[in-house]
C-alpha cells in the first residue's frame, strides 16, 4: 500500500513540475474583461485555457499597465529575442490587435489567435440620437472620451475645432454624462457598452449608432518562438467565453 501511495505521489509531483507555466498579460482592466475580483471575460478565458490544457500548460494571469507591457515587449518588437536564449518566450497577451502599437511588422513578428470580434461605437441619448456614419457626423457636437485615448479621424476634427472633445475618467462614467445630457456623444468598445447596458438599468435611454467608428478583432498574441503553444491556442473554440 505504501508503495502505491509513493508511486501516486511521484506521478503527481512529476506531472505538476512538467507543466509549463504561461504568463498571461493583460492591460485591459475595464468591463467586460475585468468586472470585479476574479470576475470578467479575462478570468473566464484563463479558466477555459487551464481546463483545456490537460495538464500541459498552466496559465497564470498578470495584469500590467500598458507602459509596463511596452517595456517587456521592447526586445521582442526590436527582434532582439529571435536569436537570444535569455528572453522568456512563455507568455501570451489577451484582447489585443495587430494595429495597437506592437511594431510596424507586428503581424509577422508575432503570432495571433482570434479571440473576440469587437468594435468602437458612438453612443448618444435616445432623445437626441446621433446617426453616425463617419467622423464628420460629429461636427458641431461635443464628444466625451477617455483621457489619453486617441480616436482615429475624430481627433483631427477636434484639432480643427469642428468637434468639441471633453476628457472623462472612464467609459462607464462617460455613459452617465451622456445620460445626463452633458455631452452629445461618447465612444467606447461595443463589448463594454453591451456589458454596461445589461448590468445597469439606468442606461436604458442610451442609443448606439448602427455604423461603428471602427471594427476590429481582439486576439491572443504570442511570440514566434512559441509555435507549439500557438498551435494549441488555434485548436480551441473560444466562442463559449464570449456569450
Amino acid at each position: 500500500m505504501k508503495k502505491i501511495i509513493l508511486v501516486l505521489c511521484t506521478l503527481l509531483f512529476t506531472n505538476l513540475f512538467a507543466q509549463k507555466v504561461i504568463t498571461v498579460y493583460t492591460y485591459h482592466k475595464h468591463a467586460p474583461f475585468i468586472t470585479a475580483y476574479n470576475s470578467g471575460l479575462t478570468y473566464d478565458a484563463i479558466e477555459f485555457l487551464n481546463t483545456n490544457a490537460n495538464g500541459k500548460y498552466f496559465f497564470k494571469l498578470k495584469t500590467v499597465p500598458r507602459s509596463r507591457l511596452n517595456y517587456i515587449l521592447k526586445p521582442w518588437i526590436n527582434k532582439q529575442c529571435i536569436t537570444s536564449k535569455e528572453c522568456n518566450k512563455d507568455w501570451i497577451i489577451l484582447w489585443v490587435n495587430q494595429k495597437w502599437g506592437f511594431g510596424k511588422d507586428s503581424e509577422s513578428n508575432f503570432l495571433w489567435t482570434p479571440l473576440l470580434d469587437d468594435s468602437n461605437v458612438i453612443v448618444s441619448s435616445s432623445e437626441s440620437k446621433i446617426e453616425y456614419t463617419s467622423p464628420t457626423s460629429l461636427i458641431g457636437k461635443s464628444l466625451i472620451g477617455v483621457s489619453g485615448h486617441k480616436y482615429v479621424g475624430i481627433d483631427d476634427l477636434v484639432k480643427e475645432k469642428k468637434i468639441k472633445r471633453i476628457n472623462g475618467v472612464s467609459e462607464v462614467e462617460n455613459l452617465y454624462v451622456i445620460q445626463a445630457k452633458r455631452a452629445d456623444a461618447t465612444l467606447l468598445p461595443y463589448s463594454a457598452y453591451k456589458y454596461y447596458i445589461n448590468t445597469n438599468k439606468e442606461f436604458n435611454k442610451l442609443y448606439v449608432a448602427k455604423t461603428p467608428h471602427q471594427k476590429y478583432m481582439r486576439n491572443i498574441m504570442t511570440n514566434i518562438k512559441n509555435k507549439e503553444l500557438y498551435e494549441f491556442l488555434n485548436s480551441l473554440d473560444f466562442s463559449s467565453i464570449n456569450k
